[in-house]
Order: structure tokens, then sequence, then C-alpha cells
């Protein structure tokens, strides 16, 4: 179990995250919803360690599990090839690149066919594809993820929610914050984060913010 409790955030005067308390099982994944300039995005920054909070605690049951996120932003380096950039990013040893779980990993999510490719020349699909693969291959128990299917292809975007529902049927946990519809149909739980503050969506709230 992943519990966040009472996370506070300002910028200046501005509250952005106001006593966020929230609680991920095992398997289960959680769609964010809200607005942009909303916290979403602060919120992910906050329990991935890169963002410090200003009140609150976040941690895991058992104090070995580990998070990776995947921001909304590209973090691969263009003049680098995707192996280069796994071999940069991976904070394990290069020889375990080679290993049955990351070649496992990079197969199903399609990597493997573009690995000596550099990025600047990839898609779009196929730069989501390969950060994710980076962050697979941390063994993450927690997956923090930011608008993981904007401006993809349905093809993409098919391949990366299978490949999500498979993680989760295996126990994986996963915080997403999206407007894809898609990907709200794998979350077992929908939150609307508005005016900094975190509730449970119910069917009007959560058409209403499709719609928005």
């Amino acid at each position: 179990m992943f519990t966040v409790n009472d996370i506070g955030k300002n910028y200046k005067k501005k509250m952005v995250l106001n006593h966020i308390s929230l609680q991920v099982a095992p398997g289960e994944c959680i769609g964010l919803l809200g607005i942009n300039g909303s916290g979403k995005s602060t919120l992910l920054g906050i329990l991935s360690g890169g963002l410090r909070q200003d009140h609150g605690t976040y941690s895991f049951d058992e104090p070995d599990n580990t998070v990776s996120f995947l921001p909304q932003e590209n973090p691969l380096i263009p003049e680098l090839s995707g192996l280069d950039n796994l071999k940069l990013w991976y904070s394990g040893r290069s020889a375990e690149l080679n290993s049955t779980y990351s070649l496992s990993i990079l197969k199903k999510l399609g990597v493997d066919a573009f690995l000596h490719q550099k990025v600047s020349t990839m898609s779009g699909g196929m730069k989501k594809r390969l950060s994710l693969a980076i962050c697979m291959l941390e063994r993450p128990d927690l997956l923090l993820l930011d608008e993981p299917l904007a401006a993809l292809d349905l093809l993409c975007k098919k391949g990366i929610l299978d490949y999500l529902k498979e993680y989760t049927g295996n126990g994986g946990s996963i915080i997403v914050a999206t407007h894809e519809e898609d990907a709200l149909s794998i979350c077992n739980r929908i939150y609307i984060l508005k005016d900094g503050l975190l509730q449970e969506a119910n069917g009007a709230d959560y058409a209403a913010m499709l719609r928005a």
C-alpha cells in the first residue's frame, strides 16, 4: 500500500495542494483529472521525490518498494540512440540490460525494434515507449504517469495501455494524470484536483471534466 497523507504545497501565496491524502493498493490504477495548472504535475513531482512538499508525508508499507516517474516532457537526449539513453538513465549496471526481465520489457513495448535509432529521428510514440521502458527497467512498485497518451496515435495508445494493464495485473500500482478517456478506462478510481483539493469523482463530475 502506498499512502499519501496531508500533502500541501504553496507557490508564493497560491495554495496548489491543500491537505492531499490518498491510498493506492497493489494492482490499483488511480486517475487524476484537473484543468491545466490545477496541480496534477506538482503532486506527481512531489511523490516522485523531485519536488519538496511544504508539509505532509508519503510512503509505502514496505520500505524497499520503489517509484518510477514518467513526466509529460520528453526526458530523452535527442543526439543519443535509444540504447544509449537506456544506459544513461538506467540506475543499474549496463550488463543487466541484457537480462530476461529487461529484454521482455523492451519487446513488449516494441522498443527493441528501434534501439539503435537516434532519438531525434523517432516519432512521438517511439519516444514515449522508450521513456516508459526506462521507467520499467527500475522494477517500480508504483508508476507515476503524467499525460502518457498525449498526442499519440491509436495503435501506440493501445500498446501502452495493454502493457499498463498487464503491469497492474501483476500487482503494480499506477497514479496517472490524464485528460485521455482511454487512459481513464483502466483506472479503478478517478479523482478530481480542483482549487488545491482532491475529491473522488462521481459520474457527473467525470463527464463534465471530460467535456472541458
